[in-house]
C-alpha cells in the first residue's frame, strides 16, 4: 500500500463519519481545487509594491481581490490574510503591538486558554510575560479585571479561548482600556466564522486593537489565519511583521483557496452563522431532555462549542478521551478534551440535532446507533457554497 492509496481510503473513511469536532470544517469543491492549482508550487515574495517573483501576475490580482472581499466581509479598514495559522496570526499580531511593556494577560489554559501564549511557548519566542485573566462562570471576571490588570502592569489584553462559549462583554473591556491604556487583542480563532456571519460578537472589532484567527474553524477556508485592524499605524506593523520577520513564502494555493472561502462567506455567511448557533442551541436542548449531561453552566452555548461533562461520563464508564474513542468506533468524531462542534455538521446540511442527540446519549449507554448514524450520514449535503 502507498501513500495514494492511504489517502484514498482516508478520504473514503471521513466521507462515512460525522465530524463534531469543534476546530474542524470542510472546504467547498471551488477551495479545494484552488489547493491542488498549479499555485501549490510556487512562489510569491511581496516586496512594497512588487512581487520578488515572475509570473505572480493572477497570483497578486487574487491577493488583492482576496484583501478587499476580507475588509468587505468584516467591515474593517486594514487586513491581513496571508498568515499560515491562526497561531502565526497571533504572533504577527503580538509582535505589532509589543512595546516596551512586556506583560500581556489572557485566559489561563486551565480556564479553557489557549495554551501557545503560555507554558514557554509565544512568551518565551517573543520574551514577554504572561498573566492569567481573572475568571469565573466560563467568563471574564470583570470586577476583578482591572484591578489585576494594574496591579501586573498589564499592557496587551488578550480575548477569546479554545473552549468558547460566551461573548465578551466588550463596552466593560473598552471602558477599561480606555482608563488604563491597554491594547486588546481578539483571538477569533474559533468563531471567525460566527464574527463573519454577525451571529456572534458583533462588536469584537468595534472595540479590539486586532481582531485575528484562524480560517478552517468556523470559517470556510483552508488552515491559516486572517487578522483585520481599523488602526492605520497597527497595520503598517502588521505588514512589516507579515513576511520575513515571520514568514517567508505564504502558500499561494492556500491563498487562492482562502480567497474563494471569503466569496462564500459573503453570499451565505449570515445564513450559515444564524444555523450553527441555532443547531448548537437545539443540540443543548436534545441532549439533556436525553439525560446526557454537558459541563454545569455551559448548556447555553452562544457559539458552535458544546463542552462535555466528564464527571457525568465516568458514571457512564468513559472519561473525555475513551469516550472520544469510543464515538469514533462509531464514526462519531469528536476531541479528546471534551469539546463538540456544530459547525460542519451544518455546513454538510444535518439539523436534525434530536437524532444527533440521540446518537450521543446512546452510545454514552453503550448502545448500538448504528442505523442512527447511517441516517445522518446519508443526508450528508454540502450547503452554502
Amino acid at each position: 500500500m502507498d501513500t495514494a492509496d492511504l489517502i484514498e481510503k482516508y478520504n473514503t473513511y471521513r466521507n462515512n463519519t460525522l465530524n463534531l469536532q469543534a476546530s474542524e470544517n470542510v472546504l467547498s469543491p471551488h477551495a479545494r481545487a484552488a489547493l491542488s492549482s498549479d499555485m501549490a508550487s510556487r512562489y510569491s515574495l511581496n516586496i512594497g509594491e512588487y512581487n520578488a517573483y515572475g509570473g505572480t501576475g493572477y497570483y497578486d490580482s487574487i491577493l488583492d481581490l482576496l484583501e478587499k472581499n476580507t475588509k468587505k466581509l468584516f467591515g474593517s479598514k486594514y487586513s491581513e490574510s496571508r498568515p499560515l495559522s491562526g497561531h502565526i496570526a497571533a504572533e504577527i499580531s503580538l509582535l505589532s503591538v509589543l512595546g516596551h511593556n512586556r506583560n500581556v494577560m489572557a485566559v489561563s489554559e486551565e480556564d479553557g486558554g489557549y495554551p501557545g501564549y503560555s507554558r514557554e511557548h509565544l512568551d518565551r519566542v517573543l520574551g514577554y510575560r504572561l498573566h492569567d485573566a481573572p475568571y469565573k462562570n466560563f467568563d471574564l471576571d470583570y470586577d476583578a479585571l482591572e484591578a489585576k490588570i494594574r496591579e501586573t502592569g498589564t499592557g496587551i489584553l488578550i480575548l477569546g479561548q479554545s473552549m468558547f462559549i460566551k461573548p465578551y462583554n466588550m463596552k466593560i473591556i473598552n471602558e477599561i482600556k480606555e482608563r488604563t491604556g491597554i491594547k486588546v487583542l481578539y483571538d477569533a480563532s474559533h468563531v471567525m466564522g460566527l464574527l463573519a456571519g454577525k451571529a456572534f460578537q458583533p462588536d469584537a472589532l468595534k472595540y479590539s486593537d486586532i481582531v485575528y484567527g484562524s480560517t478552517h474553524k468556523t470559517f470556510f477556508g483552508p488552515q491559516g489565519g486572517i487578522i483585520i485592524t481599523n488602526e492605520e499605524d497597527i497595520a503598517g506593523n502588521i505588514n512589516e511583521n507579515t513576511i520575513f520577520n515571520t514568514m517567508d513564502n505564504v502558500n499561494l494555493s492556500r491563498v487562492a483557496s482562502l480567497s474563494i472561502a471569503v466569496e462564500e462567506m459573503i453570499k451565505y455567511g449570515e445564513q450559515y452563522a444564524k444555523k450553527v448557533v441555532e443547531n448548537t442551541k437545539n443540540l443543548s436542548t436534545y441532549l439533556r431532555e436525553a439525560g446526557f449531561n454537558l459541563l454545569p453552566g455551559t448548556e447555553e452555548s452562544k457559539t458552535h462549542q458544546l463542552l462535555l461533562d466528564e464527571q457525568f461520563l465516568r458514571k457512564k464508564g468513559f472519561d473525555n478521551h475513551s469516550f472520544s474513542v469510543e464515538l469514533e468506533n462509531n464514526r462519531i468524531i469528536i476531541d479528546r478534551f471534551g469539546r463538540i462542534g456544530t459547525q460542519e455538521i451544518t455546513r454538510w446540511g444535518i439539523n436534525s440535532m434530536d437524532v444527533v442527540a440521540d446518537a450521543l446519549s446512546g452510545i454514552s449507554n453503550k448502545l448500538n446507533k448504528t442505523e442512527e448514524i447511517n441516517t445522518l450520514i446519508t443526508e450528508k449535503k454540502l450547503r452554502f457554497w
